[in-house]
């Protein structure tokens, strides 16, 4: 088996990079500059991976939004195979809202935060951002629907809706945990959310 290019090692670390910035300071904080600084590539190497900064923040988008599910997919079949699809909803968001906190609330979901900042003027990113969250409210459908089966959420409202309003609450709780610099208020709101509007 062939090894991995060097480039290849180049583009993959950039792009987590940006992840690791943008996450914190947003598309339009986040220079491309202090991202090669960080990876320590000079600034004419850029252009040798990603057409523009749009092309190479669609890129962070895609690559961000499969780490994460990649990493969900892993839990709920291992780690979480016992836990019923309530109790893994719940593990997943207390286990993120803490890991946000642990980062001093200067992290956030990326998907979330770049739909509003660059959502409406990046028809790439755009592209990117829609992908992702289709993902993302699939997988929701899956444990909502296992949910369902198990009595543990109400049947009168279908899962694709259920995941839609599920996904909405989860970013404004996101928000939430960003005004008050706590978690217990973000925790609050999905606890209702899980419990209370979609339980059986």
């Amino acid at each position: 088996m062939s090894r991995p290019r060097r480039s290849e090692h180049i583009r993959e670390a950039l792009i987590q990079e940006g992840i690791q910035q943008i996450s914190i300071h947003g598309y339009h904080g986040t220079g491309i500059k202090q991202i090669l600084d960080e990876v320590n590539v000079p600034k004419g190497s850029f252009y040798n991976f990603f057409a523009s900064k749009e092309a190479f923040v669609a890129e962070v988008i895609a690559t961000y939004s499969q780490d994460l599910l990649t990493q969900l997919h892993e839990f709920i079949e291992g780690p979480g195979k016992a836990l019923s699809p309530k109790r893994q909803l719940e593990t997943i968001y207390e286990y993120t809202l803490k890991k946000i906190a642990k980062t001093d609330y200067q992290q956030s979901c990326l998907i979330g935060s770049m739909s509003t900042e660059v959502g409406a003027e990046s028809a790439e990113c755009r592209k990117q951002l829609k992908t992702a969250t289709k993902k993302w409210v699939a997988f929701f459908v899956n444990r909502i629907e296992a949910g369902q089966e198990a009595g543990e959420f109400r049947r009168d409202v279908s899962a694709e809706s259920l995941a839609d309003v599920y996904w909405a609450a989860w970013e404004g709780a996101l928000i939430k945990l960003q005004m008050h610099k706590k978690v217990q208020p973000a925790k609050a709101s999905m606890a209702l959310m899980l419990n209370t509007l979609m339980g059986p």
